[in-house]
């Protein structure tokens, strides 16, 4: 009896304190996410066209916060262009657009409303294309002046993707020979096909 009573003195403070530090922790847990991520009742939309006014699909639009809460949200633009973020703080924003991971438009203090949708709608100007080639890598190549020239060698922009394109930098004629040609010419031979 004496063993219960016991028992159960110890146990039930033991409990109260255990259930304490749950509900304070779950308490903590909650305060944390809520400072963490601001939400409230902005919504930011728009789509973005080319020049010629068709939709640019896949670019990132970056909003980040201008109140010191460093909320950062990235939105892709869907097929038809069009974006939109919602729960939104509301407060000031920068907007910066990506296309290709180039910035093609910034906005700086983009004030939202939390009574309408802020609406904007980016129209890129002059050559642009969602789906363009990858850009052309070239290379520079000193080429050396020719023996018995007075004039200095060269620089010439040669394309990395063409494999004979180094070999062609300076020169118009260019020949293809075989292991045993080269091997003639080395020994002292010729490969003019007689001697």
């Amino acid at each position: 009896m004496l063993a219960q009573r016991l028992k159960s003195s110890i146990v039930r403070p033991l409990m109260t304190i255990k259930s304490s530090l749950i509900c304070f922790s779950a308490v903590l847990i909650s305060a944390v996410a809520a400072w963490a991520s601001p939400t409230g009742s902005a919504r930011i939309q728009g789509v973005v066209q080319d020049s010629k006014g068709q939709a640019v699909a896949g670019a990132e639009v970056h909003l980040q916060a201008k109140d010191g809460s460093n909320l950062q949200k990235i939105v892709r633009t869907d097929a038809n262009g069009q974006f939109g973020v919602s729960n939104l703080p509301v407060t000031d924003y920068e907007v910066n657009l990506f296309v290709n991971g180039q910035v093609k438009a910034s906005l700086n203090n983009q004030k939202v409303f939390s009574n309408k949708p802020t609406q904007m709608d980016f129209k890129l100007t002059g050559k642009f294309a969602a789906n363009a080639a990858p850009k052309k890598h070239t290379h520079m190549v000193y080429v050396p002046a020719e023996t018995g020239s007075n004039l200095s060698g060269r620089w010439v922009e040669v394309d990395d993707t063409v494999g004979a394109g180094a070999a062609t930098a300076g020169t118009g004629n260019v020949r293809r020979l075989s292991g045993e040609a080269v091997r003639k010419i080395q020994g002292g031979g010729s490969n003019s096909g007689g001697n």
